[in-house]
């Protein structure tokens, strides 16, 4: 098949990254033409298989570059269609057949946002245009149904389409995402541990608690550290990803934390940890709780990612409501440290988890609905 897919930009660190390089690997081990339409690319290599096209865009400001793209990607698309076979957007545009929504339902996180904001902070979101471009972008698609099928990474994905866009549920696929079991995995433990701890000057007894995401605010960096903050246990926490680290640096007082910045190697940071806890305000799905199961670590999800709907709570993970409870954050850490055989134990638990999200399986969902799709296509264009 010849597959254009639509992703305004790709570097290396994301979950949303991290997602959509996997998706392209297994397209191409598949043996499927890809072409990849973005204003920019970096922190991978294209191999034979995998075609760049860049899409003109002006990007001195994120309103002007949002709105610029869906213009520029809506008119080549359109004109090009005729060429592919599938045509997939990651990304918030006009003009594709499967809309695979990676990065979540906007109105949803602008919800959660206001909830936990002053009058303040509620008028600067009110305020802000760029918001309200892409609430415009995101309506058009889903209420113009811009597109023959949506992939949601979650149960909850779907549910934010459907309550806030009356969108028919028959039209949203939920697909969850599937972890590579290779690399991370619990053997990289005795592989990468030592490294990494030495790394940060770590003792190898020292207990590990470890964040990774871009975007501290939405993932919920705050109620970690005020979590950590409540334990009388001295503790290092990890925080691997992209943000704006003085704003949380106030938050830190007792504890270790060390801000780690975005990192390529991230499976070996599983590999030094002894707990993955991401208490996000809103969080599509989060590939990264998937790798921590797959490298055999319990993980600390929230009700409000689309994690909640695998982890078992109190088998392999804990899952707390509401990010504002972080006592109870505090108090799941705390009985992780004291109960270690409890805690290897619901790290094998973890580990059996994950090895239940193939790629195999994956390619296949995949693949059916690709077939579904060009065949509706067929019917329409005789």
């Amino acid at each position: 098949m010849k597959i254009a897919i639509i992703r305004k930009k790709y570097t290396f660190h994301g979950g949303a990254e991290g997602i959509f390089q996997d998706f392209l690997a297994m397209l191409v081990k598949a043996g499927h033409e890809i072409h990849i339409f973005a204003i920019h690319w970096e922190g991978t290599d294209l191999s034979r298989n995998i075609h760049f096209h860049k899409v003109p865009a002006i990007t001195f400001n994120s309103f002007i570059r949002d709105l610029s793209f869906a213009i520029s990607s809506f008119f080549i698309l359109k004109k090009q269609a005729h060429k592919f076979d599938i045509i997939q957007s990651h990304d918030k545009t006009l003009y594709q057949d499967i809309c695979y929504v990676s990065d979540g339902c906007h109105i949803e996180w602008l919800k959660q946002r206001l909830r936990r904001k002053g009058l303040f902070g509620k008028l600067t979101i009110i305020l802000n245009p760029y918001h309200w471009l892409v609430l415009t972008i995101e309506r058009m698609i889903f209420k113009g149904h811009r597109f023959k099928k949506v992939i949601a990474m979650s149960g909850l994905i779907k549910n934010n389409i459907m309550d806030n866009y009356q969108v028919n549920g028959n039209d949203i696929v939920v697909m969850y995402h599937k972890v590579d079991l290779e690399r991370f995995h619990p053997e990289n433990k005795g592989r990468y541990s030592e490294e990494i701890r030495r790394r940060y000057s770590i003792d190898k007894d020292e207990f590990v608690v470890l964040f990774v995401g871009s975007g501290f605010e939405r993932k919920g960096v705050k109620y970690l550290l005020k979590a950590a903050e409540l334990l009388r246990y001295p503790v290092t926490v990890l925080i691997v990803g992209k943000g704006s680290e003085n704003r949380f640096k106030r938050y830190v007082n007792r504890q270790r934390v060390i801000f780690c910045g975005p990192q390529k190697d991230v499976h070996k940071y599983y590999a030094a940890s002894d707990v993955f806890v991401m208490p996000a305000i809103y969080e599509p799905f989060g590939l990264v709780y998937l790798e921590a199961l797959a490298s055999g670590i319990p993980v600390i999800a929230t009700g409000l990612s689309g994690a909640a709907e695998i982890v078992q709570d109190g088998i392999n993970g804990f899952i707390i409501t509401l990010p504002e409870d972080y006592p109870t954050i505090a108090e799941k850490i705390r009985f992780l440290i004291d109960q270690r055989e409890e805690r290897e134990a619901m790290g094998m638990n973890a580990r059996k988890l994950a090895e239940s999200f193939s790629f195999a399986e994956y390619a296949d969902e995949i693949m059916n609905l690709y077939k579904d799709i060009i065949s509706r296509k067929k019917l329409s264009f005789p």
